[in-house]
């Protein structure tokens, strides 16, 4: 939540997630997402297109 509304990197978040002696499957953080997405809210993490996610504060959700 420190980094809600600015952009994350998708390669950083690949790298506190999973350790480098277990190479996920390339979709493996976009399903995290997705299931993220179901359990706070669709609106609350943005995909910025090339670049990563984005956690939004719920007063800009609404």
């Amino acid at each position: 939540m420190m980094k809600a509304g600015s952009p994350v990197h998708r390669e950083i978040l690949y790298n506190d997630i999973y350790s480098w002696d277990n190479e996920p499957a390339t979709n493996t953080l976009e399903v995290h997402i997705h299931n993220l997405r179901d359990k706070v809210g669709k609106s609350r993490i943005r995909t910025v297109r090339g670049f990563g996610y984005m956690l939004v504060d719920n007063a800009e959700t609404e």
